[in-house]
C-alpha cells in the first residue's frame, strides 16, 4: 500500500508542479508587456534590465566586444549585460504551482533570477516592490528601441516592437 503525503494532488487538492519539460513558455508578447508595465527595472533589486534580443544583435554587428553570449558565459560577457539582461520570474514558482498569468509575472535581472530561483517569496525570495524611478521617468527601454534598427525586419521580435513603437506613439 502506497501512503499518500500532503503533497499528493489526491489529498491537497492543489493540480500537480508541471514538469519542467511540460512548461508552457511565456509569448513575446506577454514578456514585453510584462517588461513595458515595470519600465524595464527588476522587481527584486530595482536595476535597470537590458532586452537580451538586442544583445544578441549588438554582438552580431560588434562581435568580440562581449555585448552577449548564448549561453551567457561570464568570461564572453560584459558583467552588467550578463548579470543585468531582463528574464520574467513567476512570483509563485510554477513548480509550486504559480501560472503565466499575468499577475504572477515580473521582470527580474538575470542575476535575481538565478538566485532566487524556485524560491517561494517570505523565504529566500523578497517581495517583488521594487521600482526604479529614473527608468520610469528618463523613457529607458532596455534597448528595446535599437533592436528593429539592428536587425532583420521580418523576424518576430522586429515585428512586435514595430506594432508596440507604433501604438506608443499614437498613444501620445
Amino acid at each position: 500500500m502506497t501512503q499518500r503525503t500532503s503533497s499528493d494532488p489526491a489529498i491537497s487538492g492543489q493540480p500537480p508542479a508541471p514538469s519542467l519539460s511540460h512548461r508552457i513558455g511565456i509569448p513575446k508578447r506577454l514578456a514585453l508587456k510584462i517588461w513595458r508595465r515595470d519600465h524595464w527595472a527588476c522587481r527584486y533589486c530595482g536595476d535597470a534590465v537590458f532586452f537580451g534580443p538586442a544583445l544578441r544583435l549588438l554582438e552580431k554587428r560588434s562581435p568580440g566586444h562581449g555585448y552577449y553570449h548564448p549561453h551567457g558565459k561570464g568570461q564572453s560577457m560584459i558583467d552588467v549585460f550578463q548579470m543585468r539582461w531582463a528574464s520574467i520570474d513567476h512570483v509563485k514558482p510554477v513548480t509550486n504551482g504559480g501560472t503565466n498569468d499575468q499577475e504572477n509575472l515580473v521582470t527580474a535581472c538575470w542575476r535575481c533570477n538565478l538566485a532566487f530561483r524556485a524560491n517561494v517569496v517570505g523565504t529566500r525570495k523578497p517581495p517583488p516592490e521594487q521600482t526604479n524611478a529614473s527608468a520610469e521617468h528618463s523613457g529607458w527601454d532596455g534597448l528595446l528601441s535599437l533592436y528593429p534598427l539592428l536587425g532583420d525586419s521580418e523576424d518576430d521580435w522586429s515585428r512586435l516592437i514595430s506594432k508596440e513603437l507604433a501604438s506608443r506613439a499614437c498613444d501620445h
